[in-house]
């Protein structure tokens, strides 16, 4: 999401570069829609899990195909002669081949007024248009009657990809897994920092600061009302996170709470979660998804019955980036998922790893 650096500049390793992958372009709905892998896929396989990969903000589609080519061919290593795995790359609103003007997908420092607009509704429309091509996408491949079926979903997601896939797995019961790359379950919190670091107006000439920013032209009431239906700590727990406020999850009330594990059973039942995070980050620090995943953490190990498996990575000295050791264990934990047969018990870990 950084408006000069490409937090996948560092994805890939020099000494291992990425393999090849097949790819082949589809249009979906007006949607260049490239599915990577399907010429990798053994003859015996009876079913296909899809990864959809989101690209981060000022990114393109193109952007996430070594990763495909990374995270298939790991799988296919593995050998699991009927299971297939294939990814699918779409440029995100007004990216790519989708561009309509470049300074909606700016940043408030770089002179684009509605940042905050901006980004959420193409994040939002994101995970929007990822359901839709997810329904048509077997009308295009695999639609013979001997085909394999696409029986599972999963996403991943980076920057701006991995706060819209956030947004996938809440919304959609077809996406059963989602690896969330430098992304943030709290988009309030988020930009509210970033209004502080931005020294707006809406925000510094309050007191205390910050106080006026939200409902402001820089987050306007209609933007909280969609934060609010969509994002996973407005939806969940509607104006608990407001960053002016302290959030402290001993001060939720029965009935907050009661709402809280409602949404996260209907929604998350038998989902599994990766969170992968920067220490160093200082675009999207974990610091802003730090108070929800205070709540949601807790919920999910004191649930078991619902099921839902999160597993929380924070990756020491890495900053807004995607470096190669992201995607090793991107590819380990999908692997590792498809590899069950059946579902594991839900469980929660959280891990700090060196690089």
């Amino acid at each position: 999401m950084a408006a000069t650096n490409n937090p996948l500049s560092a994805t890939h390793d020099s000494a291992n570069p990425s393999p090849t992958i097949s790819s082949e372009t589809h249009t979906i709905s007006g949607i260049l829609t490239t599915v990577h892998g399907l010429s990798e896929l053994p003859p015996t396989v009876t079913s296909v899990a899809c990864l959809w990969l989101l690209h981060p903000r000022l990114q393109t589609a193109q952007t996430m195909a070594p990763i495909a080519a990374e995270i298939i061919h790991a799988w296919n290593w593995r050998k699991h002669s009927t299971q297939g795995l294939i990814a699918v790359s779409f440029d995100q609103r007004n990216h790519g081949s989708r561009l309509v003007d470049k300074l909606h997908n700016e940043a408030w420092k770089q002179g684009n007024p509605r940042h905050a607009q901006d980004m959420f509704s193409c994040l939002n429309g994101t995970a929007i248009d990822c359901s839709h091509l997810l329904s048509y996408l077997p009308g295009y491949i695999l639609n013979t009657p001997s085909s394999p079926k696409i029986t599972k979903n999963l996403v991943l997601g980076i920057s701006l990809g991995g706060h819209a896939a956030w947004h996938c797995v809440l919304a959609d019961p077809r996406i059963t897994a989602a690896v969330v790359g430098i992304g943030c379950p709290d988009y309030t919190r988020l930009l509210a920092d970033r209004a502080r670091l931005s020294k707006l107006d809406s925000y510094v000439s309050s007191s205390p600061p910050g106080a006026e920013f939200l409902r402001s032209k820089d987050f306007p009431e209609a933007l909280i009302d969609a934060v609010a239906k969509y994002d996973p700590a407005g939806l969940l727990l509607p104006g608990y996170f407001n960053p002016t406020t302290r959030s402290d999850p001993g001060s939720l009330t029965e009935e907050q709470l009661a709402r809280f594990k409602s949404l996260v059973r209907e929604r998350l039942q038998g989902k599994k979660i990766l969170n992968l995070s920067g220490k160093v980050d200082k675009l999207v620090p974990y610091a802003a998804g730090e108070p929800f995943l205070t709540v949601f953490k807790p919920v999910l190990a004191q649930n078991p019955a619902f099921d839902i498996e999160f597993e929380d990575v924070l990756f020491d000295g890495v900053g807004h980036a995607f470096p190669h050791v992201m995607v090793e264990k991107s590819a380990e934990w999908i692997c590792d998922i498809l590899s069950r047969e059946k579902g594991g018990k839900g469980q929660v870990r959280a891990l700090v790893c060196e690089v």
